[in-house]
């Protein structure tokens, strides 16, 4: 019963969880345990426990006797994630350098080709899941699964950003021309020039960051949002 329970738990959290990354539930969007529960025809404790799990990851505010509303996207902790998302990709990178073979490079320049592909047929959740599979190639390669894991697990609010920017066509060709050269320094053999444009990669959310909040401010956190539901949220969030 508890195995048959947990199951049905992570699937109402991996399915939330999804679909708030990936935008469909848009940052703001205000949801209740009645009615995904009915909608996913569940009972409210495994809903109710995925919210839990979700404002654990920044992605949901939970606020008693109001509801539970998806979080808008906070630049500072874009950056929190944007850095550790450089910090490791380096670390790996380095690795990567010293082993990688033909297969390997293969699987880099065939992942390239599905990504162009994508964004030529305008499927961006299809764009950035190749875009992360591209990624984590370099940890594959050098069995750093584990510090993947930690990556996927803390870059909700990174993730969001980087699916916005692939809506815009000047920025996502961008990413590819990255992705390209980046395979060509590893080629090269060049791990500093590789290095170099890989943190420029992770870093352009930076550059870009200003265009993507000028066209679509409703999806970010200001300053002062704090009063989402016309009250203190962290105020009453401490209250819980």
């Amino acid at each position: 019963m508890r195995e048959n329970r947990k199951s049905i738990g992570d699937a109402v959290y991996s399915t939330l969880y999804k679909n708030i990354i990936n935008m469909t539930l848009l940052p703001g969007t205000i949801m209740s345990e009645k009615d995904i529960s009915a909608r996913m025809e569940v009972s409210r404790t495994p809903v109710r426990e995925a919210f839990i799990k979700l404002s654990k990851d920044g992605l949901v505010y939970i606020v008693p006797q109001k509801g539970t509303i998806v979080s808008k996207i906070d630049m500072k902790r874009v950056e929190e994630e944007r850095f550790l998302r450089e910090i490791l990709e380096c670390g790996v990178l380095e690795l990567f350098m010293k082993c990688k073979t033909e297969d390997s490079i293969y699987k880099m320049k065939k992942n390239l080709e599905k990504q162009k592909d994508a964004l030529e047929k305008k499927e961006y959740d299809k764009f950035m899941e190749y875009d992360n599979m591209f990624h984590k190639i370099t940890f594959d390669e050098t069995n750093k699964n584990m510090c993947w894991n930690i990556i996927e697990n803390a870059s909700g609010h990174y993730y969001r950003i980087r699916l916005i920017t692939a809506w815009m066509e000047d920025i996502s060709i961008n990413v590819i021309e990255q992705h390209q050269e980046l395979i060509d320094r590893i080629v090269d053999n060049d791990y500093e020039s590789a290095k170099k444009i890989l943190k420029h990669h992770i870093r352009k959310i930076i550059i870009e960051e200003d265009e993507v909040f000028e066209k679509y401010p409703e999806y970010f956190k200001a300053i002062d949002d704090d009063n989402i539901f016309g009250d203190n949220l962290f105020s009453d969030l401490k209250n819980k």
